[in-house]
């Protein structure tokens, strides 16, 4: 089949979906806001925009979707007809595809149907109540994906949750559908990384990992670090590695000069023995992946939003990992059986769960390699790639 693949930051979500579907035969053309390897863009600039507008990125999105419906029509206008679009709603890009190739199969990807819960009000202790006006913003946040399932022959979602955010009457619309990840190589030999300016670290050290797109409240930074104190207080040996940018995230940035990360560490940093806590920036792929392989524990905690690639390739890696116990990730992770549970905001629960894990390592092995097995078989990419090939085959049969 000839396949679109439309994302923002393309190939965003799709990484490994697009080449395990080519693997399957499928001719799959990319395209995203900017040129990135062998795909197609739609040479995207944000707009200068009056002043005085009700919503700047509302407005923004509205440029995005006209942009996508400019170079879209130049494709056609080429030839090109995708028998299947998949595109990510959320930025505006699904908008005019349905006039644009009104025979293909059209599955939008909306993601999340924004609400106060994703962004932690009413779930992180430390939130208060949103405003008026950022409620407001939130449902105008929600058009493009409204408008893209009224004209999408299906939607799909990675989690239930993600599904259920959305109001019920549009439920049906919906598949839930992890879009995949490539399974990491199962560790042989001895594992080791070495952090540059520290030591070197191998399999069997004890060592607590932690790793985010930002070091941000969203996905639990600030839970994490309250927990630290302790753990490393009760294990002189043991040494903490955090990987994450400094930037805003997906919540309200820090008045921080260095954002959240250094918020917190003007709070916490006294009870801290920084020379046993490594904050790095992110790292590519391939060291973030022997990082998780060489991890005794690693900690996953986040608000009920996106599930994260990271939890899933972590477990992947053979890493034991100590989530929140809040959907998506109570979806991943079955308490005691592939991974352990602990209450987002009980940091001196999430400090006794880690020590107990390091104190008798060889205990929870059985539970990371269940860790594994499971991401196997619900997330693998080829299997992703085939049930995706079924939807758009069975799509197409409605027609």
């Amino acid at each position: 089949m000839e396949l679109l693949l439309i994302h923002q930051n393309h190939p965003g979500q799709f990484r490994d979906l697009t080449p395990a579907l080519e693997r399957r035969g499928h001719r799959v053309l990319g395209l995203g806001a900017t040129p990135r390897g062998q795909r197609l863009d739609y040479a995207w600039q944000a707009p200068a925009l009056p002043a005085g507008l009700v919503d700047p990125l509302l407005e923004t999105n509205l440029h995005r979707a006209g942009r996508v419906q400019e170079r879209c029509l130049e494709l056609r206008g080429q030839g090109y007809r995708p028998e299947a679009v998949l595109a990510h709603s959320g930025w505006g890009e699904c908008l005019y595809l349905r006039d644009i190739w009104p025979e293909a199969v059209l599955i939008a990807y909306p993601e999340l149907y924004a609400a106060p819960l994703l962004l932690g009000y009413g779930f992180d202790a430390d939130l208060g109540e949103p405003s008026p006006a950022l409620r407001a913003q939130w449902r105008r946040g929600n058009l493009m994906g409204l408008a893209a399932i009224a004209d999408a022959d299906a939607c799909v979602v990675p989690t239930r949750f993600a599904r259920d955010t959305f109001p019920p009457h549009l439920r049906s619309r919906f598949h839930v559908l992890h879009e995949g990840i490539a399974l990491p190589p199962a560790a042989t030999g001895s594992t080791s990384l070495r952090l540059e300016g520290g030591p070197t670290l191998v399999k069997g050290d004890p060592v607590i990992t932690f790793a985010s797109r930002n070091l941000e409240p969203l996905r639990g930074f600030r839970s994490f670090l309250r927990a630290l104190p302790a753990v490393l207080a009760a294990r002189p040996d043991a040494r903490a590695v955090i990987v994450g940018g400094t930037g805003s995230g997906y919540g309200a940035p820090s008045s921080h000069p260095e954002g959240h990360k250094g918020e917190l560490l003007a709070l916490l940093g006294h009870r801290l023995p920084l020379e046993r806590v490594h904050i790095l920036p992110p790292l590519g792929h391939r060291e973030l992946l022997a990082l998780f392989r060489l991890s005794a524990v690693h900690v996953h905690l986040s608000y009920p939003y996106a599930l994260s690639w990271s939890l899933l390739e972590a477990m992947a890696s053979g890493a034991l990992v100590v989530g929140s116990d809040n959907p998506p990730l109570n979806e991943v992770i079955q308490n005691g059986h592939n991974g352990l549970l602990v209450p987002f905001n009980d940091s001196e629960r999430l400090a006794e769960t880690l020590l107990a894990v390091l104190a008798d390592p060889p205990a929870f092995a059985a539970m990371a390699d269940a860790g594994r097995a499971s991401v196997a078989a619900r997330y693998e990419v080829n299997r992703a790639a085939e049930a995706f090939e079924a939807l758009i085959c069975s799509l197409r049969l409605l027609r």
